[in-house]
């Protein structure tokens, strides 16, 4: 379980002037002063001294290896097909062919301005901890949603974003105690909680919401709420097809920003072959043409697309799916870029 994790030394909001550095630019024994890589391949060391091996690109495809050492407190995870930054990074040139960039004191990671990651969940059903009839493993519904924000530290998201049904029906004082626990990890990595509310525990994740003051949460609304100028996300509670309608008629986007996602907690068509709401129906009432649809509702993930619009269920973090072979335990990490939305599932543990 990710607890007391601290957050990468990682800038997400940078906006000084970028200076174009290439492979060829590291010079031995000397500092860079910054280099714009993407890592495809991303290996953590069982080195007591070294923390990562990373194999990267430059701007220019050409390939090198970076090191990430312990002792420099570089507390991230990275994301191969990722693009960063680096900044005061110390370099050993041994050959034409044999580079390396290594971390230093003074080392730095950085996201490109404008892009934007975020990790979606949903369905936590805390208080559920037994399967029907009381056989099988329990679930740990809290200890699962607890682990899910261990991750969204370690990928450093600027959000977390909640599709609904945070509790179950009757959740022990315990359990919501611990669930606290899970918002204040956030809440000391300074990353906010967005949420929808779903069809359970309604009245409990309302008051448990109003109670928190470690952590910025906010509701999700038709207004929506907008990241770094990017993408804006809208949201939508679970609700009858009259109530649905009603609200995304209301949804009105910024001229400024080109990408849009819907968050929301009930069966839509597709992927479902029936839902409260049909993607075209959506679309018949409001102004938007989402890039992204996210739901709760369903405990295992599933995805459809209709037109443009990639959808994806969420899924729960916890192992409740009634379905046989499920793909549950799921976190998702959104990725957003002025070119592209993209998302990857991360197993739950």
């Amino acid at each position: 379980m990710s607890v007391g994790v601290s957050k990468a030394e990682i800038n997400t909001l940078d906006t000084s002037p970028i200076v174009v550095r290439y492979r060829d630019d590291i010079v031995d024994g000397e500092r860079l002063d910054e280099i714009s890589v993407t890592v495809f391949e991303a290996e953590k060391s069982p080195n007591s001294s070294l923390a990562w091996i990373l194999s990267v690109k430059d701007d220019a495809g050409q390939e090198f290896e970076v090191k990430i050492w312990h002792t420099h407190d570089v507390d991230m995870w990275w994301r191969e097909g990722q693009r960063y930054l680096l900044r005061d990074g110390r370099g050993t040139r041994r050959s034409a062919s044999d580079i390396l960039l290594h971390s230093t004191a003074d080392f730095t990671v950085h996201r490109p301005e404008g892009v934007v990651d975020l990790l979606a969940i949903g369905d936590s059903h805390i208080g559920r901890e037994n399967r029907p009839k009381d056989s099988g493993d329990p679930f740990h519904t809290t200890r699962q949603f607890v682990a899910a924000m261990g991750y969204a530290v370690r990928y450093d998201v600027d959000a977390v974003i909640y599709a609904g049904d945070l509790f179950d029906e009757g959740p022990s004082v315990e359990e919501i105690a611990i669930a606290e626990i899970g918002l204040d990890i956030l809440g000391k990595n300074g990353i906010p909680f967005y949420f929808v509310y779903g069809n359970h525990g309604v009245d409990t994740a309302k008051e448990f919401y109003d109670g928190i003051e470690s952590t910025d949460i906010s509701y999700i609304g038709p207004k929506g709420v907008s990241f770094k100028g990017s993408v804006e996300v809208f949201g939508v509670d679970n609700g009858s097809k009259e109530d649905i309608s009603s609200v995304v008629s209301d949804f009105v986007s910024s001229p400024e920003i080109d990408r849009q996602i819907l968050v929301t907690h009930n069966e839509i068509k597709p992927p479902r072959k029936t839902g409260v709401i049909t993607v075209e129906t959506l679309y018949a009432l409001s102004q938007i043409q989402f890039d992204y649809i996210l739901s709760g509702h369903l405990h295992d993930a599933e995805s459809g697309t209709y037109c443009e619009t990639e959808i994806q269920y969420l899924g729960s973090t916890a192992d409740i799916s009634a379905n046989k072979n499920a793909t549950d335990q799921s976190a998702w990490l959104i990725h957003i870029t002025s070119d592209d939305i993209n998302s990857s599932r991360l197993k739950v543990s």
